[in-house]
């Protein structure tokens, strides 16, 4: 995995999101993101698609994902997460 370029890609996606769910991901994600992403990779989201069709590499939506699970789910939901998660690796 190249992380730096994945956190490119995450670092674009959490700018589409609306400011009270960004505003729940810490700053210091943020700051980390900034320091460790590749600085000459470029990525754009693709706003005709869906971001499921963004042709995406796994590790990006594996990041995305984790970020979604600690900051922007309430427990309910994380709850949700983990039985589909479960279920998953039950099929794998």
């Amino acid at each position: 995995m190249d992380f730096g370029k994945r956190l490119v890609e995450v670092e674009e996606i959490l700018n589409y999101l609306v400011p009270e769910e960004k505003a729940k991901i810490p700053k210091e994600v943020f700051v980390f993101i900034n320091k460790k992403k590749d600085k000459e990779y470029k990525w754009q989201i693709d706003k005709s698609k869906k971001l499921k069709d963004q042709d995406l590499p796994d590790d990006t939506f594996a990041i995305l994902a984790y970020i979604n699970m600690k900051f922007l789910l309430n427990e309910e939901q994380k709850e949700l997460m983990e039985q589909f998660y479960e279920l998953n690796d039950r099929k794998k």
